[in-house]
């Protein structure tokens, strides 16, 4: 059974657990150690990333073996960069699908817009050419 390592900006849901376990047969969620999640959640957006930004990523999964999952969301360049890191190590990167539920409220001359996420699955990152 594989274990899947979550590297996100927040922890996962009951639901999104329960879909890891029951859909992909993972036998354990692990989440990063407090240092590499706070990396994550403040990749640089001002300069160019190098592979030294990723060191710290690339470390910590340096534990999953090959057929586990990676949970990838978070900066575009970044989760590319480590999508491709992944795939190449034989690990399944997976991003979370959701829909976005968008509710607006007027009050007075302010219009507020509340967009709501709510997860519908784990999808699997792929190449282009291995897609159907």
């Amino acid at each position: 059974m594989p274990n899947a390592f979550c590297l996100l900006n927040h922890k996962l849901t009951t639901n999104q657990e329960e879909e890891l376990h029951n859909v992909f047969g993972a036998e354990r969620i692990i989440y990063p150690p407090p240092e590499v999640a706070e990396l994550w959640s403040t990749i640089p957006t001002d300069q160019e990333i190098t592979k030294a930004h990723f060191a710290s990523f690339t470390g910590w999964l340096q534990e999953a073996a090959e057929g586990d999952i990676v949970i990838l969301q978070g900066e575009f360049s970044a989760t590319f960069a480590l999508t491709d890191f992944s795939l190449n190590r034989g690990l399944i990167p997976l991003c979370a699908a959701s829909k976005r539920v968008t509710k607006e409220t007027k009050e007075g001359e302010t219009v507020r817009k509340q967009i709501i996420f709510e997860h519908v699955c784990f999808r699997r990152y792929r190449y282009y050419n291995d897609l159907k």
